[in-house]
């Protein structure tokens, strides 16, 4: 990804990608500023963080707890969650409502249709968040960071909440997100899409696709850098993520079917790939490029797919509802 500003480089197996952004002391840095990723797991920005919001991406609207438990030690344990644990246990949330495990399950629409998907999902997360802080007042803070996990459309739903947990008067250092495959970044599918669209596809037709597919309202959407701190996950071939350099490289076609391939690795990847990163600040903004060398992509995918848990989140209700959205107007 063509993130902004300078770079650092570690290969060290499970040490903190983490140490990254103490603890989100970036929130209101406009400027960007080089990461130091040398700090262990446990003095990570997570450190004192004991409870997570879990949510999927397209077509997985209730993660497994196999999704769960495998963003937590792929994603969360290097930033120090729970203590750098492993495995934790998973409850679901009943609508919004926090329930009592460390990783805890949001249930968001996730359709095809990722416009109006997203901007009913930020309104579930805006509601859950209040939710925790009403149920645990005092709870969360700078030292207790609340996490919240998105992958995907989920990144695109957060980053649409942040803007509205902000005018609520969630405190900045009370939240920490943690993203995989953020399509709201500079250069994630959000901000270029469209373009690439009308010079392969010309302007009726790409406007056609977008209403249909229920993209509009989510173009041109941003992870803001400026309110509150966020740990961004990325691989340079990923094409929701990193589009620009994707599109560049293949094409209009060759980017839309990466989606179906380096966009499905992160829940099959292993600690020591996710280590070897190359990491950017930008604000409250922390890129972790991953070094996609070494990966075995049919490794990485059926890993994802089978082990991870993507293929057990809900994938039969998304399609059925993005159905009922398209032809009945209603999810």
């Amino acid at each position: 990804m063509r993130t902004r500003g300078a770079t650092t480089k570690t290969a060290i197996a499970h040490v903190a990608v983490a140490g990254l952004i103490g603890a989100g002391a970036g929130v209101g840095i406009s400027h960007t500023v080089d990461a130091a990723a040398t700090l262990l797991a446990s003095t990570g920005p997570l450190a004192g963080s004991v409870t997570a919001l879990i949510l999927g991406g397209t077509t997985e609207p209730t993660p497994s707890p196999q999704f769960a438990r495998t963003a937590e030690n792929l994603f969360l344990n290097p930033l120090g969650f729970n203590g750098g644990s492993t495995d934790s246990t998973v409850c679901y949330m009943d609508g919004t409502d926090p329930c009592s495990a460390p990783l805890q399950v949001l249930t968001t629409p996730e359709l095809i249709q990722q416009g109006p998907s997203s901007l009913t999902g930020a309104s579930a997360i805006v509601l859950a968040v209040q939710n925790e802080f009403n149920a645990n007042p005092g709870a969360f803070d700078a030292e207790h960071p609340l996490t919240i996990f998105g992958y995907s459309q989920s990144a695109t739903a957060e980053s649409i909440a942040m803007t509205r947990l902000a005018e609520l008067g969630i405190p900045s250092d009370a939240l920490h997100f943690v993203f995989i495959g953020d399509p709201s970044t500079p250069d994630g599918i959000w901000q270029h899409v469209e373009a690439a669209m009308v010079a392969t596809l010309g302007p009726d037709l790409t406007n056609y696709l977008l209403n249909l597919f229920g993209m509009t309202e989510v173009l041109g959407n941003e992870t803001p850098n400026d309110l509150y701190a966020t740990t961004i996950y990325g691989l340079p071939g990923d094409p929701v993520s990193n589009f620009a350099d994707v599109y560049a490289d293949k094409g209009l076609f060759g980017a839309l079917l990466d989606i179906l391939w380096p966009h499905v690795w992160y829940l099959g990847l292993t600690p020591e790939q996710i280590a070897d990163a190359t990491t950017t600040v930008d604000g409250a903004l922390t890129y972790v490029n991953i070094d996609d060398g070494d990966i075995n992509g049919l490794d990485a995918w059926l890993n994802a797919v089978f082990v991870g848990g993507a293929a057990n989140s809900g994938i039969f209700e998304s399609l059925w509802d993005s159905l009922q959205l398209l032809f009945n107007n209603f999810f």
